[in-house]
C-alpha cells in the first residue's frame, strides 16, 4: 500500500493535534510537512514525534515560507487548519501543491467562497467541520433543505449576558476548543460562519439552525420526498478528520455511539434576542463584502473581549455596525484583503 502524504496547517492548534492523533491510529498516512505558530516546544515534539520532513513557522524553520513547503512536499492532502484571517492565504497556497484539501479554516469560504470553489476545479475540498462533514456524509441530489445544530456556547443557560467574563465564556458546555472559537459559540457568530459555509459547499440557501444541548446530532438533510436523513454520532472531532483524510473509505475505529434516548434529540429555536450577531450573518450569506467585513470585526471585537476591553454584548455590535458601514464587490483576493483592511480600521475605532 503506497502511503498517502499529509500536510498539516496549524499543526500545533486543536485541529492540527488531533489529525496528528488520528494519523498516528491510521494505517498507509504519513506527516511530511507541518506549519504551525509560536508553540516552538510542542512543534518540536511533533517534528521530532512523527519524523517530519519539512516544517515552518516563526519560531522553528526548515524552510523559508509555507510555499516552499509546499512545493518540497506536494502533498496527497493538506488539511488547513490556520484559524482566522491568515489562514485564508496559506489555503489558496496549498491548493497549488496538493490533490485534496481537508478543509477546517472556515475564514477561507466565508470570506472567499466562490473564490475558493473556482480554485479547487481540480482538487478535492472536503470538510472538516463537524457539521458540514455530517451534510456532506449524508448530502445528494434530491436534498432540498439542510439543517445544522448549534450548542448555543456558554450562555444558552444564562438570561443575563452582559456581564459574563472571558472565564465564563471560555466553559464551553460540548466541545474542547481554542479561545475565539469558543467565544463565537457563544455569540453563536461561528454558526453563522457555518451557515455561510454550507451555502457555499452546497449550493443551498435553505439553512436552518436549531440548538441541541448534546450535540449528538450534527445535522440533517430534507429530501424531495418527504425523507429525512439524520448524522448521529458523539462530538468528537476526530471522526470529521478521519473522514476528510479517509473519503470515500471509513478506516478509522471507534466503537462508541449515542444512545437512541430523548435528551439526544432535544431541539430549541435560536433567540434573536440572545445572538442577533448570528441572524444578521444569516441576513448577509449572499453579501462576499459584508461577509468579509463580519469575520474581521468578529477577529477585533473578540480579541478585544478577551483582553477585558469590551463587555460581551459589543461583539455582536461591533461586528454588526462595522458590517452595515461596508458596501463593495468583490472580483479577487487583492478585494479581500482591501475589505478586511478597511473593517478592521473600523472596528477598532468602536
Amino acid at each position: 500500500m503506497v502511503e498517502k502524504t499529509v500536510v498539516i496547517l496549524g499543526a500545533t492548534g486543536s485541529i492540527g493535534i488531533q489529525t496528528l492523533d488520528v494519523i498516528k491510529k491510521l494505517k498507509g498516512y504519513k506527516v511530511t510537512g507541518v506549519v504551525f505558530g509560536q508553540n516552538k516546544k510542542l512543534g518540536e515534539k511533533i517534528v521530532k514525534e512523527y519524523n517530519v520532513n519539512f516544517y515552518y513557522s516563526q519560531v522553528l524553520s526548515n524552510v523559508s515560507s509555507i510555499e516552499e513547503l509546499l512545493e518540497k512536499t506536494t502533498p496527497d492532502i493538506v488539511v488547513a487548519a490556520i484559524p482566522g484571517f491568515n489562514g485564508v492565504i496559506s489555503t489558496f497556497q496549498a491548493i497549488k501543491f496538493t490533490k485534496r484539501l481537508a478543509l477546517a479554516t472556515k475564514e477561507a469560504l466565508v470570506c472567499a467562497g466562490p473564490l475558493l470553489k473556482k480554485a479547487c476545479k481540480d482538487v478535492e475540498l472536503i470538510p472538516v467541520d463537524s457539521e458540514h462533514s455530517a451534510i456532506f456524509q449524508i448530502f445528494d441530489e434530491n436534498v432540498e433543505k439542510i439543517l445544522i445544530t448549534a450548542s448555543g456556547g456558554a450562555i444558552r443557560e444564562y438570561d443575563n449576558i452582559e456581564n459574563l467574563t472571558p472565564k465564563e465564556i471560555l466553559k464551553h458546555p460540548v466541545w474542547n476548543m481554542g479561545q475565539k472559537i469558543t467565544v463565537d459559540s457563544s455569540t453563536m457568530i461561528n454558526k453563522a460562519f457555518e451557515v455561510i459555509e454550507a451555502y457555499e459547499l452546497f449550493e443551498l440557501d435553505t439553512i436552518d439552525v436549531l440548538i441541541h444541548p448534546t450535540g449528538t446530532v450534527h445535522g440533517a438533510v430534507f429530501l424531495k420526498d418527504g425523507t429525512v436523513k439524520i448524522h448521529f454520532g458523539f462530538p468528537d472531532m476526530k471522526i470529521p478528520i478521519s473522514y476528510a483524510l479517509t473519503y470515500p473509505k471509513r478506516m478509522y475505529i471507534n466503537l462508541n455511539w449515542p444512545e437512541f434516548k430523548g435528551e439526544n434529540f432535544i431541539f430549541t429555536e435560536v433567540s434573536e434576542e440572545k445572538y442577533p450577531a448570528f441572524f444578521y450573518g444569516k441576513k448577509i450569506i449572499k453579501d462576499l463584502a459584508k461577509r468579509v467585513a463580519f469575520n474581521a470585526a468578529d477577529e477585533v471585537a473578540v480579541n478585544m473581549f478577551l483582553e477585558s476591553k469590551i463587555k460581551f454584548h459589543n461583539i455582536s455590535k461591533i461586528v454588526i455596525d462595522t458590517c452595515e458601514k461596508i458596501n463593495g464587490k468583490i472580483r479577487d483576493l487583492e478585494d479581500v484583503f482591501e475589505v478586511d483592511k478597511l473593517a478592521r480600521q473600523i472596528a477598532n475605532n468602536f
